[in-house]
């Protein structure tokens, strides 16, 4: 069982028997079942695997973000993550862009790199 998560670094679990990485965190390895698991620094970059324009805030609290990018963004380690994509205009997204995470207020998002 992974212990929790330390907060103020991008951590993903990964298993101490196969060296891969996963998300979402869960009691066993998906890949190879075992149960050493830690949570570790990937290397924080990845590329969008998908990714759509927000033009509605979903509440208040997202009212003056609006339009802004979510995306699916395949780390370089194997995991993919919901995200938002910042610092830079939506309609310059694209598929397969390089990505590398940055902390926000709201946790982990993503930018192209530079």
């Amino acid at each position: 069982m992974l212990p929790p998560r330390p907060t103020n670094r991008f951590m993903l679990p990964r298993c101490e028997g196969c060296g891969k990485f996963h998300f979402y965190p869960r009691p066993a390895c998906p890949h190879c079942g075992g149960a050493r698991l830690a949570w570790m620094e990937p290397s924080g970059r990845g590329e969008v695997y998908s990714h759509s324009t927000v033009h509605r805030a979903p509440s208040a609290a997202f009212k003056d973000d609006v339009p802004y990018v979510i995306a699916i963004v395949k780390t370089d380690e194997g995991p993919h993550l919901l995200s938002r994509v910042v610092g830079v205009s939506p309609e310059k997204v694209s598929i397969g862009m390089r990505l590398r995470v940055r902390l926000g207020d709201r946790g982990p998002e993503f930018e192209p790199e530079a």
